[in-house]
């Protein structure tokens, strides 16, 4: 149960801890206080840290630096990484780059949230090579401030840029190769296993361990990121007796790109299928950007949000308008299950026990396809969706002639929309189309009134939603306030 922490290139060990501990808690717990608990759930970045990982570019092994909530990510998963936390920094009493731009340009009053912006600002150093407005606001899209404002943080990132060549670099960019030997080492441990005062973790390397382990323990949870099962141990206060993370499952991590679909992996992250989803689907990535922020997408997979079988999951809808199916694996058999019947009732799938997802597949669209995304939510990003559209069209001389439609948020589990696509197939020319549209959606759904939105707003706003979409296929423009910076070029705006 070893990782890198900080300037050590010595591995430390977790030691002896409940699998159910959080990185924050094991941090506080061992003197390395910078890191706060602010929300306890992944949204005000006060806990912010930065994780280092091995990846493979052009055959060789490099060092990706990503942002993470150190709030809910669990301490066992840090084994074979590197952790980096706002203690880690400085050196021989000098600030590191990022701290000092942030001092030059006070970017700090209380404090409290300085440490998790100055770790997205790290991260951001190491990443980019060239920085923008776009990609600050990216990076920092998961740190909230309620004291300063965000124009001096800003500021700072741009200063820490500029003087960027002008320093030998910091203690991580010139220890690359030494930290990139440790993690080998570190590389080659096999299944970890561990267990606390009845409680029990595992950490398995290859599929058919993973599948030994489930069959012979059915009741155990799986986790790959935790940005959402972790929840349930900091929110409900829950402690789950056996957790088997699949982060290192190496078939789990695969993306296989083929000719008519792409296979992406269960354990596949957000941030490593980024450049795969937007390629083949381009209004992914505005939606993406609004599905979490840089922790969370960075740490969240793609399989986690379907497993969880939240009726507000965003991938859901997008993957059943999209016609995705999913692989299933229990044991050594496999099967093949569309994802729009994977659902059967809140929080409820036809998993059987030992029984995990193995893969997603997503056709590509045809050249006479188009996947439009609507997102509506309080908060621009890092919120939870008060409904969730997702359609697939083809068109022919500005007509629809096939049309899938799934929606989050509007019943008890993602959902095509059945009477909508007829209703749009077979009135698309009417002037009432919109009216009619609105009965389809009272077929399709009854959805519930909750903190998030009423019953009537989900039906009126996903009405709406669809005579946008309606005006956007017919060759009138309707801005995309999800795609901030494209929306205010568009009106002129800075």
């Amino acid at each position: 149960m070893k990782f890198l922490l900080n300037q050590n290139i010595k591995a430390v060990s977790l030691g002896g801890i409940n699998p159910n501990t959080t990185v924050l808690q094991w941090l506080r717990s061992n003197d390395l206080t910078g890191s706060k608990e602010g929300c306890a759930s992944g949204d005000c970045g006060a806990c912010t840290a930065v994780v280092g990982e091995l990846i493979e570019v052009g055959g060789k092994q490099t060092l990706e630096y990503k942002s993470i909530n150190t709030c809910i990510a669990l301490a066992c998963g840090l084994v074979g990484k590197h952790l980096v936390t706002v203690e880690g920094l400085s050196e021989n009493g000098r600030l590191h780059p990022v701290q000092q731009a942030m001092v030059s340009e006070h970017g700090s009053q209380c404090g409290f949230c300085t440490p998790g912006f100055v770790m997205s600002l790290f991260a951001l150093y190491h990443n980019e090579t060239t920085i923008d407005l776009a990609k600050i606001n990216n990076n920092l899209s998961g740190n909230l401030c309620r004291c300063t404002g965000y124009q001096p943080i800003i500021n700072a990132a741009f200063l820490a840029f500029a003087s960027k060549d002008d320093n030998e670099g910091d203690y991580y960019s010139r220890n690359q190769k030494q930290i990139i030997r440790a993690l080998v080492e570190l590389s080659h441990t096999d299944t970890v296993r561990c267990s606390y005062q009845g409680t029990h973790y595992d950490a398995p390397v290859g599929i058919d361990q993973l599948s030994d382990i489930l069959n012979k323990n059915p009741g155990a949870r799986i986790i790959a990121g935790g940005t959402d099962l972790s929840l349930d141990i900091t929110q409900k206060l829950q402690e789950f007796e056996h957790i088997v993370n699949v982060q290192r499952v190496r078939e789990l991590q695969s993306i296989e790109d083929r000719e008519l679909e792409l296979e992406i992996g269960a354990a596949v992250s957000f941030h490593s299928a980024w450049s795969n989803l937007i390629k083949y689907w381009p209004s992914l990535e505005p939606f993406l950007h609004r599905f979490g922020s840089m922790p969370i997408r960075n740490w969240a997979t793609i399989g986690g949000n379907i497993a969880n079988a939240s009726p507000i999951g965003d991938m859901p809808p997008v993957l059943i308008a999209l016609n995705a199916t999913l692989r299933l694996r229990k044991g050594s058999k496999t099967r093949l299950v569309k994802l729009e019947d994977y659902f059967v009732d809140y929080k409820q799938t036809l998993l059987e026990d030992g029984e995990f997802i193995q893969s997603i597949i997503i056709p590509k669209l045809s050249s006479e396809e188009q996947l439009i995304l609507h997102k509506i939510s309080k908060r621009f990003e890092d919120d939870i969706s008060a409904v969730c559209m997702a359609i697939k069209v083809r068109m022919d001389a500005r007509r629809i002639i096939d049309v899938c439609v799934a929606f989050g948020g509007m019943a008890a589990t993602p959902k095509r929309a059945t009477h909508l696509e007829q209703t749009l197939l077979q009135n698309w020319d009417k002037a009432n189309l919109k009216e009619l549209a609105y009965i389809a959606l009272k077929d399709d759904f009854s959805p519930l009134s909750d903190i998030r939105a009423s019953s009537k707003y989900r039906l009126q706003v996903s009405t709406n939603l669809v005579q946008k979409t309606i005006l956007n296929l017919a060759g009138e423009f309707v801005p995309n306030l999800a795609n901030v910076y494209e929306y205010e070029s568009q009106i002129g705006g800075g």
